[in-house]
């Protein structure tokens, strides 16, 4: 579990911080992606 912080904004962007590798960025964005999905709180036009 990577140890980041995400600001997620309502216009889609984030900010992750606290990373000590770019892996860790990647896993945790692919983390947060997947919690969106199952909580549909992630919608596709």
């Amino acid at each position: 579990e990577p140890k980041v912080v995400i600001l997620l904004f309502a216009s889609g962007k984030l900010v992750c911080t606290g990373a000590k590798r770019e892996q860790d960025v990647y896993d945790a964005v692919q983390k947060l992606h997947v919690l969106l999905e199952e909580k549909k709180l992630i919608f596709y036009d």
